[in-house]
Order: C-alpha cells, then structure tokens, then sequence
C-alpha cells in the first residue's frame, strides 16, 4: 500500500468523521430547543397551578379583575361569566376552574409539540382524553376550549381540531 492510498483513507475516514459530528450537532441542538420548550412549559403549569390551588390568590384575583371591570365598563372573562352565570361559581371558583384548564392546556400543547415520540398506546390514550375533554363530554373542557382557542398554540389547535373532526 502507498502513502497515496493510506491518505485517501485517512480523507474518507475524517469526511465520515466530520458528517457524525455534524449530525450529533443538530440532534444535540434539537434536544436544547426541546428541552428549553419543556422547561416553560413546566414552569407555566406550576404557575397556573398555583392559581388554582390557592383559593386566597384568586380571591385576589377577582377583586383586582372585579374593579378594573368596573373602571372600564367592560364584562368578566367570557369563560368566568359563564362558569359564574350556568353553574352558579363564585367569580373565584371560576377562576380556579380557568386557571386549572390552562395549566392542562401547557400540558397538553407540549405532548403534541412532540405527539411523534409517544408510542402508539400512549398516543391512542392521549388523543382519547382529548377527544373526550375538548369534543364537548365535558362542560368545562370544551367550553374553556371554545373560549380561548384563538389564543391558544395555533400548531396544538389544528391538531385538536383535527382530532376531533376525524370519527372516535
């Protein structure tokens, strides 16, 4: 063998070298992103969560929600008004019940950030609890839904919405 030889195969052996950190690059970058991502996503829902658990803070709330309404004439959160208005909830009972669904919201915008990675069993049960939350069963679910969905993730809301035009 000569030496031309043995440097074409240290060439080739280096390109190939160089193609796999290239490519551990871009997976360790998609890793940082969904991670990152997780990050909030968690941190949003123990905050939500901390709304809905504290009775005392969304007392706090509704007195802060209460008078800036009254300075500005205009009307409760349209998914508050209707919890207060059809199941008869105090303003802060709705809110905890808002705050509540939001946190389930993070939760599931995240998984269908990354629907590709659940295994078929996981993704047959999580596409159920949509189904049944947001396709209607459920009042507060559907209704929540149906009320902030132009805000939500637009990415998640066509996954649902295609989710739940499909038979179940």
């Amino acid at each position: 063998m000569n030496w031309d030889a043995i440097a074409a195969i240290g060439q080739a052996v280096s390109a190939l070298a160089l193609v796999i950190v290239i490519v551990q690059f871009r997976h360790a970058r998609s890793e940082v992103r969904r991670s990152i991502s997780q990050t909030r996503s968690v941190g949003g829902r123990e905050l939500l969560m901390s709304r809905a658990n504290s009775a005392e803070l969304c007392s706090l709330i509704t007195k802060v929600s209460t008078a800036v309404r009254q300075s500005s004439g205009s009307g409760p959160n349209d998914f508050v008004g209707e919890l207060v208005a059809t199941a008869g909830l105090t303003e802060a009972e709705a809110f905890r019940l808002m705050f509540d669904q939001e946190a389930w919201w993070q939760y599931r915008a995240q998984t269908i950030q990354y629907i590709d990675e659940l295994s078929e069993g996981e993704r047959v049960g999580f596409d159920e609890s949509i189904r049944q939350g947001y396709g209607g069963a459920p009042f507060i679910e559907a209704r929540w839904y149906a009320n902030r969905k132009a805000a939500l993730n637009p990415d998640a809301v066509r996954y649902v919405d295609t989710l739940l035009a499909q038979p179940g």
